[in-house]
């Protein structure tokens, strides 16, 4: 009797334990739940109009709510949502164009958007089969005999075609600004009646192309009448195109097109193979009307700009008959992607005028524009000679004088967001920003109001599933800049990004690349020569203390 008590009782502590047991468990799992971002099973889909596909949130908590919709439902439609452990959706593609698809994804107070970019294009036209021409006999005597010919038999199945690559990854970019009464550019208003040609150098490789032309200043349409793209010659700094690859660029089907007041608009995608670090002529003819005022641009191109009077958009070499005026920025331009494999990504570079690469073309300095030396420059051919990186795209973001709280341009903390966001397949980030908002401090108070507008920039990039990461800002002491409260505050800001606090996935030292070692508050005079600000020849300096396994992630 004794024994089968004592029997029951182990057997109830055991059952108890092994509750408890599960119990830690299932705790054990919630936490590792939890500590799991929500991130979408795809981040770029890829259809033909009539399919369809569905995305699901991974690690998705119980409590999370989640609201799904279509940035343009007239390209791709949500046909169903499904809520549960993995929230999906599945949705339709209409017609050929593109949409994002996103999630709200809300858990108590804190909301991220996930975001999949939806590209659809038209059906494939259907396998034809060719009829065999009848054969003909020349023959004049009777045939000794008949001989048959076995008819052509239609194949069974459509040929597997080549799997093509299956997501956009914007190859280069620019940051765009009202540009009409910039030193440099205004010359070339108005732009009515003229071809102009801009040249831009893509990043990545690949055989599908497409522009995306900003008018978002503007207060009236812009026309253009015609849009050629082709590689430019054998000098970067000439007009001269290779005419055997000009290539007219469309939009919804047509040669001719209006970009309207205040939208970007995407251009069709243009069969047009590329080689990385290639350069290519975008060559524009502009109808009767065309904004004077609030036209978009981008005033630091360190490029040469070419215009002529006249439709020359398939010239070879601009100038021989009408003339030619030149400048250095250029003209409704926002950015150019490429089809590419997936796992393509793309980096943002967003910064000031370091970034944009002042005085890369100095010419007391005996430097000229189309050097193509900024740091983005030379960080680009880095990712390209690594094998693990080639898949990485730059686009460089990046606006002399610009500052977070205003300065040239649109204020940092207006166009961030544009900025990041408004590319293909931007999977990084790189923050170098915020010394126009540091000229003679009297006293470091302002850290205060620039921490809470970094931390902004931070969650807007991981939000999105962007890893971001933190360039500290770079020396000034020989600079009009340096005041003793500027100095403080750039510490401040510095300290911050290198802390744990920041959030930053990383941190790219520039800072340590360019800095005196005698006196870490100046850049290397050998950088930055009188200037005290701009490390004109350290841009390449700045390129090699990036770590590109930071980008192979």
């Amino acid at each position: 009797m004794k024994n089968s008590i004592m029997r029951k009782i182990a057997g109830k502590v055991m059952a108890g334990m092994l509750t408890a047991a599960l119990a830690v468990t299932s705790m054990t799992g919630i936490s590792a739940d939890a500590a799991k971002k929500p991130v979408l099973s795809r981040k770029s889909v890829r259809l033909k109009e009539g399919q369809r596909a569905t995305v699901s949130i991974k690690n998705r908590q119980k409590k999370a709510k989640v609201t799904w919709k279509s940035s343009k439902t007239k390209f791709v439609k949500i046909t169903k949502r499904k809520s549960g452990k993995k929230a999906a959706v599945t949705f339709k593609a209409v017609k050929a164009g593109s949409s994002v698809v996103s999630a709200t994804y809300k858990l108590g107070k804190k909301k991220t958007v996930l975001k999949c970019n939806v590209k659809v294009t038209t059906k494939a036209a259907a396998a034809r089969v060719a009829t065999p021409a009848p054969i003909v006999s020349t023959q004049t005597s009777a045939p000794t005999a008949v001989s048959t010919v076995a008819p052509t038999v239609a194949p069974t199945a459509e040929p597997t075609a080549t799997a093509e690559p299956d997501i956009w990854v914007t190859t280069w970019g620019t940051a765009e600004e009202p540009v009409e009464n910039q030193d440099g550019v205004k010359n070339f208003i108005p732009l009515a009646k003229t071809t102009v040609r801009q040249i831009i150098k893509v990043t990545t490789s690949g055989d599908k192309f497409k522009l995306r032309l900003s008018n978002q200043y503007g207060k009236s349409s812009v026309q253009v009448e015609s849009m050629h793209i082709a590689k430019q010659g054998a000098r970067a700094d000439q007009s001269d195109i290779i005419t055997s690859t000009d290539t007219v660029v469309t939009v919804n089907g047509k040669a001719s097109f209006e970009i309207p007041a205040g939208e970007v608009i995407e251009t069709d995608t243009i069969d047009f193979k590329v080689t990385a670090l290639e350069n290519v002529a975008i060559s524009t003819y502009f109808g009767g009307n065309v904004p004077t005022t609030g036209v978009t641009g981008h005033r630091g191109a360190r490029a040469t700009t070419y215009q002529t009077p006249g439709n020359e958009v398939s010239t070879e070499s601009l100038g021989s008959v009408n003339g030619l005026k030149t400048c250095t920025g250029w003209f409704f331009l926002a950015d150019v992607s490429l089809m590419q494999p997936e796992g393509s990504k793309a980096v943002v570079c967003f910064g000031d005028s370091i970034t944009d690469g002042y005085g890369t073309d100095a010419g007391y300095l005996g430097k000229k524009p189309d050097s193509y030396t900024r740091w983005g420059d030379y960080f680009a051919k880095r990712l390209q000679a690594n094998e693990s990186t080639k898949n990485v795209s730059v686009i460089n973001e990046g606006i002399g004088g610009n500052a977070i709280f205003g300065g040239l341009g649109p204020a940092g903390k207006d166009r961030f967001r544009r900025d990041l966001l408004e590319h293909d397949g931007v999977a990084y980030c790189i923050i170098l920003f915020g010394v126009n908002d540091l000229d003679k401090l009297p006293n470091a108070d302002k850290f205060n109001t620039l921490k809470p507008e970094y931390e902004k920039m931070i969650a807007l990039c991981h939000e999105n599933n962007i890893k971001v990461y933190a360039a500290p800002i770079l020396p000034f002491g020989t600079s009009s800049y340096y005041s003793e409260g500027s100095e403080g505050v750039r510490q401040l800001i510095n300290n911050w990004f290198r802390s744990s606090e920041s959030g930053v996935d990383g941190i790219i030292d520039f800072e340590s690349a360019v800095a005196d070692p005698d006196n870490p508050k100046n850049v290397r005079e050998e950088y930055t020569h009188s200037d005290g600000l701009h490390p004109y020849d350290g841009y390449e300096a700045m390129a090699n203390a990036i770590d590109l396994e930071m980008f192979e992630k």
